[in-house]
């Protein structure tokens, strides 16, 4: 029964300790809801024009990376990532999903810039809403 309890606290505690330590990224900052696009751009190394979205609402968010630009909608991404949006404890870093979670780096937060337009910096890219 000790041994029991101790394997079950070895696991519980570093999972408790793991889920705690993040915090839905729109309790952290409420200017990281909505939808974010980077400027469409030419890929050389794809040989198309490529842009990316980042979509956070309450705890639910997905990434759309690389893709094609298709009318008001976006096709053909390199990868798409969906699931909770949290932030980590340092405020660098925010993952969505669960399990293969994405680790996005943030360089720049949500801001109005001079044009009145908001912006944030993500993964080397700039993002407007």
């Amino acid at each position: 029964m000790k041994s029991f309890l101790y394997l079950l606290l070895l696991f519980l505690v570093p999972a408790i300790v793991l889920v705690a330590c993040n915090k839905p990224v729109y309790k952290y900052n409420p200017d990281f809801e909505g939808t974010w696009r980077s400027l469409v751009v030419y890929d050389t190394i794809l040989n198309a024009n490529k842009v990316s979205e980042i979509y956070i609402e309450g705890t639910d968010g997905w990434y759309k990376n690389t893709c094609s630009p298709c009318g008001a909608d976006l096709c053909n991404c390199i990868s798409n990532q969906v699931g909770k949006a949290v932030m980590n404890t340092s405020k660098t870093q925010m993952k969505i999903g669960s399990s293969n979670s994405l680790v996005l780096t943030i360089q720049e937060e949500p801001n109005i810039d001079a044009n009145g337009i908001w912006t944030m910096k993500i993964q080397g890219l700039r993002y407007y809403k």
